[in-house]
């Protein structure tokens, strides 16, 4: 019986490594599907696009020729659980045999009792009913259509339909093609700072609870500096104005608060069935707005303490990303202790530049631009005609991997990033990888490497050779350096120009007078981590050893080494 017993452990603890999991490194993090690190090379799908079958069918053989390994895809309360306690998991069971015919993961997206804010995916069972299942309030007394994240009918239901999901995917996922799990999407309060509903405001006016004072207290010296600022601000009381300040920016705390308890409560239950990687996502407090105006309480950047002391079963706060300044809001999202996973972007042709940058500068986890159903995989063609198109995905790539004109720049960026993925993966957390992102302010950036080189990136557009050097505006462009030995490199991205220098000025070189010259260039293609050579650049291509150039609206990788004279 002890033998059995301990058998039994060990393949419970078997099973339990071998499942998708987040390995976690503080200010990175990656997913570990199938025994390997992953990137999500993903996108995330609308709203509605995965409601039938017949969609699924349709939509899922366009992800795999964009070149996605990952699908973040929707999965609704009200589908699920028409009628309360009568659950449908066929939406669910579609959803992951199409994935896996396509050879994509997916990011499970639940909307339960919050969507953007709003109530709208709850079942029709739970919106009218709301004596029992409550909403939240406005100052002025007004019922909205948001569920109380105080309301504990509404909580009990919720959990117990996502839990039904994660006893599905634990009984029915053995090829383990769902790898992490969103719970809600981009909570918050929408009109007001916060809820003013009874109990909410009973609440507000309360004592702080002690597990987030004790929490303040213990972590004081690497709170964000936005919750130590709050903190200053307060008379010394034990409520939440007392402690934060009489003001709507208390209010937004006290409601991120509520928030993320909720969210806790469903997070920490279903992992007991089901142990997935779990993260929320966040609509951004851009544009000026104040709290409500932007939905109130959910899990922005400045409140990540407030989430992980409230919600520790969630692994990360995600960034949803609509507006401009991505090298800003990448910044503010990459903290020490939240790393950067991006489960929405604007569609948009420079999301290929954007995901280089996201990848090499910031150790991404993830990077997935919105409705990518609708990007095309041609360049040459409309996103509404994207169904007409037959192009076998190889043929769209010569041996080196620069792609084709024909494919969009999104479409050619992750085919480059899947190529490189495993020389990304290894080199996250370390000097070897950066990134620069180029845009028309910002023509020109530099990073130096671990060998003590500048290396300058130029917009392709400098040298003034293409016609559209004389556009006003010039596009973002981008690329990712890896260092793969000493004087060794490769550079993956579209429309730089690379030249070099030592990186203090007056430095020679042991070998000479401090000139850096390149040794040899060449375009390659990277199978299954081992770069291979297809053609060698040191004549035009390289302006006979002036620079490393990947063209204008071109992408490819190409393998440079340097040397001293």
């Amino acid at each position: 019986m002890k033998t059995v017993a301990v058998a039994a452990l060990l393949l419970s603890y078997l099973t339990l490594f071998a499942q998708p999991r987040l390995e976690n490194h503080g200010h990175f993090a990656r997913i570990v599907a199938d025994g390997e690190p992953m990137l999500i090379i993903g996108g995330e799908l609308g709203n509605s696009s995965a409601s039938t079958k017949a969609d699924m069918q349709r939509i899922f053989p366009h992800l795999r020729d964009l070149g996605l390994n990952t699908a973040l895809v929707p999965l609704s309360w009200r589908q699920i659980e028409p009628r309360e306690g009568v659950f449908d998991m066929r939406i669910l069971d579609d959803m992951l045999k199409e994935a896996r015919d396509n050879d994509l993961k997916i990011v499970l997206l639940w909307f339960g009792a919050w969507k953007n804010s709003m109530s709208c995916y709850a079942p029709d069972w739970v919106k009218t009913d709301t004596r029992r299942f409550s909403r939240a309030h406005t100052s002025s007394g007004k019922q909205v259509e948001e569920a109380s994240s105080l309301c504990p009918e509404t909580l009990k239901a919720d959990s117990r339909a996502f839990c039904r999901v994660m006893e599905h995917l634990r009984d029915n996922d053995a090829e383990q093609t769902v790898v992490m799990v969103q719970v809600e999407n981009e909570i918050g309060m929408i009109e007001s700072p916060r809820d003013y509903s009874p109990d909410a405001t009973e609440a507000y006016n309360g004592k702080v609870p002690p597990l987030l004072v004790d929490y303040l207290r213990d972590n004081m010296d690497s709170l964000h500096p936005y919750l130590k600022e709050r903190l200053a601000k307060g008379d010394g009381g034990d409520d939440w104005a007392g402690m934060f300040g009489d003001d709507m920016y208390a209010e937004e705390i006290f409601q991120s608060w509520t928030y993320a308890r909720y969210v806790q409560r469903m997070a920490e239950t279903a992992r007991k069935i089901y142990h997935l990687p779990m993260y929320v996502n966040v609509a951004l407090d851009s544009r000026g707005r104040k709290p409500g105006q932007y939905p109130s309480g959910g899990p922005l950047a400045q409140l990540v303490d407030i989430w992980h002391c409230a919600a520790p079963d969630i692994d990360v706060l995600g960034v949803d990303i609509y507006d401009k300044g991505f090298a800003d809001w990448t910044e503010r999202y990459h903290l020490h202790n939240n790393p950067l996973f991006i489960p929405e972007i604007r569609l948009d042709d420079k999301d290929a530049m954007y995901a280089f940058y996201a990848f090499g500068h910031h150790d991404a986890m993830g990077f997935c631009p919105f409705s990518i159903e609708d990007y095309p995989l041609s360049a040459s063609r409309s996103a509404s005609d994207w169904r007409n198109i037959d192009l076998d995905a190889d043929d769209q790539l010569n041996a080196f991997g620069n792609v084709a004109q024909s494919l969009s720049p999104v479409a050619a960026a992750y085919r480059l990033l899947r190529q490189a993925s495993p020389l990304i993966l290894a080199r996250q957390g370390t000097s070897d990888m950066d990134a620069v992102l180029l845009d028309n302010d910002n023509r020109e950036r530099s990073i130096v490497t671990p060998d003590g080189v500048r290396v300058t990136v130029r917009h392709s557009l400098s040298l003034g050779w293409e016609p559209a050097a004389n556009d006003s505006v010039w596009p973002e462009a981008a690329c990712i350096i890896l260092r793969l030995g000493k004087m060794d490199y490769l550079v993956a991205g579209s429309d730089v120009v690379l030249t070099f220098s030592p990186a203090s000025s007056g430095t020679t070189w042991e070998t000479g007078d401090g000139i850096t010259g390149i040794l040899s260039c060449e375009e390659v293609e990277v199978d299954d981590g081992e770069i291979k050579t297809v053609r060698w650049l040191n004549g035009d291509q390289t302006h006979q050893g002036r620079h490393v150039r990947i063209p204008h609206n071109q992408f490819s990788m190409q393998r440079f080494r340097l040397y001293e004279y």
